[in-house]
């Protein structure tokens, strides 16, 4: 059985792009799990939620590892 992608918001764009981004993508994956996707050719990890925006949009953050 297919899960139906669900559209997320990222709520945290600021902390690697430019302040006011906003980041829309689509999932399929169940919330709680961290996926990987890009933005403008860049590789970014985002946890999924099911935390409620506006309209049909869902919460992401974006998660940062520094080394």
């Amino acid at each position: 059985m297919t899960r139906p992608a669900r559209t997320y918001l990222v709520t945290n764009p600021s902390v690697l792009f430019a302040p006011g981004r906003r980041i829309v993508f689509r999932h399929a994956a169940p919330a709680g799990s961290v996926v990987r996707f890009e933005v403008d050719g860049r590789p970014v990890r985002a946890l999924l939620t099911d935390t409620p925006l506006t309209g049909d949009l869902l919460g992401a953050e974006l998660q940062i590892t520094y080394l």
